[in-house]
């Protein structure tokens, strides 16, 4: 959710109807009933703030109104960085729920998963508190601690771990060769630093001995970031000019293209072109990406142009199914408006709004993964609000179908009275092949060695 348009920019549409003498009427009724007769003196300002955020909040999952105390801190977060435990969270079902724990922060370190559920923080119930405040608890000066308190289906476990806050300023690329003439490229998030991190590391694997055969790029648990940065990642591996997404707005002809070229992913701190002189074994090495039901937005778009562009395999389970793109930006007495404002479109011309980028190879978390006792991941289809996909003829069935699976895998967990329960030991993110079960089949197919399939 790119920092990237001015309120001026957000509002920079064709002049629209005002609002008609009922409507105006309507709302100054309910204020003033609400002002009059409520049970207690209610503050006119918050009403007000109140009205505005569920009137955009009523739009989609994404868009959101930001007050000026929760606008400044995401400006922070989105240039300067933030002092915390290094967690990207939602709300799911009423639970607070781990999205993706940022590498090396202090929670991956802690052993904090994605899919966690957050129940307490220092104690306190996260029931009924939303997203801000409990990411409000979890942030504080660097070097203090905070207890988290979760939740993990899988195993039906509960653990209270205690983390020392940091700065959260770890790059967004680790990479490493889990076996001789193969690379592992792991990429957390996009941001301005991903793409010339991206493109160091790349530089030092150009070395490796033996030379590579291979690669796989890990975009599992990668909330997304900045669609320039993803733009970045792609031009790395494929020919330039390659198209790699195209993002369409509201108005007919409206939006942008972008291919794999400087100008569509350059970004204001870059004095010159990150990806120049790459070495072009990287644009044809076998290469295999990685993904999941937490690989959200930029992450998806990624996937996609490699899967379409016929460039990468792409391997594990759909992705979150987000094909929208939000504008955030300021407006008048420090308040802040995210808006969901165009639709990104693969280079095949398709959309991942609600299904997502299906893998051409699925894989399971681990061998032998039973999926009976695992809550079904939430994606994009299963939020109140979602917008349509405006390509899918059969969206509608779909969403069906997809709502009664998720009632049969619950009523299968359901029925397991005295269900098995598997411990589940808290653990960082793999820094092995060995025990990614995951990696190890992606570095299998690159090899043309077996793969375990998931069990049906």
């Amino acid at each position: 959710m790119p920092l990237s348009a001015a309120a001026s920019d957000i509002a920079n549409t064709p002049a629209l109807p005002p609002l008609t003498q009922e409507q105006v009427q309507t709302l100054t009724q309910a204020y003033d009933l609400i002002q009059r007769d409520y049970a207690k003196p209610v503050d006119g300002k918050a009403l007000m703030v109140g009205a505005i955020k569920g009137m955009v909040a009523d739009l989609d999952p994404h868009s959101e109104f930001l007050t000026p105390e929760e606008f400044a801190p995401l400006v922070d977060q989105l240039t300067g960085g933030f002092a915390g435990v290094g967690l990207q969270v939602g709300e799911q079902d009423g639970q607070l729920r781990v999205f993706a724990p940022i590498d090396h922060a202090p929670a991956q370190q802690a052993g904090i998963r994605a899919g966690d559920v957050i129940t307490r923080i220092d104690g306190v119930p996260t029931q009924g508190m939303t997203v801000r405040d409990s990411v409000a608890r979890m942030r504080g000066p660097a070097g203090t601690r905070v207890d988290l308190t979760i939740y993990r289906a899988n195993g039906n476990e509960t653990h209270t771990f205690g983390i020392t806050r940091a700065l959260i300023h770890t790059s967004s690329v680790t990479t490493r060769i889990p076996v001789p003439g193969y690379a592992y490229i792991r990429i957390s998030g996009f941001d301005e630093q991903t793409v010339p991190d991206l493109a160091d590391r790349l530089r030092d694997l150009a070395h490796a001995t033996p030379p590579l055969k291979g690669m796989v790029l890990d975009l599992r648990a990668n909330g997304g970031g900045v669609l320039q940065d993803g733009v970045g990642v792609v031009s790395a591996f494929v020919p330039a000019d390659t198209l790699v997404v195209t993002v369409r707005e509201r108005q007919p002809g409206s939006g942008h293209v972008y291919r794999a070229r400087y100008e569509d992913y350059r970004r204001p701190s870059f004095t010159s072109d990150p990806l120049l002189d790459l070495p072009p074994v990287f644009k044809t090495l076998p290469l295999v990406v990685l993904i999941d039901a937490q690989s959200v937005s930029v992450t998806e778009v990624v996937a996609a142009a490699l899967h379409d562009t016929h460039r990468a395999t792409v391997m594990g389970q759909p992705s979150f199914g987000k094909g929208t793109i939000q504008v955030t930006g300021p407006l008048s007495g420090g308040a802040g408006l995210m808006l969901t404002r165009a639709r990104y479109y693969t280079p095949n011309g398709g959309s991942i709004q609600n299904r997502g980028v299906v893998p051409d190879v699925p894989l399971a978390v681990s061998a032998g993964a039973d999926s009976s006792n695992t809550l079904p991941s939430v994606r994009e289809v299963d939020l109140a609000h979602h917008l349509a996909n405006p390509l899918d003829p059969d969206e509608a069935a779909y969403s069906v179908s997809h709502a009664r699976e998720v009632v049969n895998q619950l009523r299968a967990i359901e029925a397991r009275t005295n269900p098995p329960l598997t411990p589940i030991h808290p653990a960082p993110l793999p820094q092995t092949s060995q025990n990614d079960f995951m990696i190890e089949q992606a570095l299998n197919w690159l090899r043309d060695q077996p793969i375990i399939q998931p069990s049906k």
